[in-house]
């Protein structure tokens, strides 16, 4: 159920962002693509900030690589996915 992995995914970004966290939230990334494959939009994360240390336009296949290794990326996914 896509639903109970995007809530997996929402927990292991509340995590402060080192390593491991990182590593855990791009997997479950990874578990909740899997989950919906194949329904919905291929949409290209894009960021309108200036002077960014990530790239302007991420696939949404690689978004789960970029969360793994840019610890930036990761803050701006967990404010992303859990603000309410």
């Amino acid at each position: 159920m896509p639903n109970q992995e995007f809530k997996k995914l929402k927990e292991a970004l509340k995590k402060p962002a080192t390593p491991e966290a990182m590593r855990e939230a791009a997997q479950r990334l990874r578990e909740y693509e899997a989950a919906k494959k194949g329904k919905g939009s291929k949409p290209t994360l894009v960021s309108l900030g200036y002077g960014k240390t990530y790239p302007h336009g991420i696939p949404r296949e690689k978004i789960a690589d970029e969360i793994e290794r840019n610890p930036e990326f990761f803050e701006l996914m967990k404010r992303i996915v859990t603000e309410e």
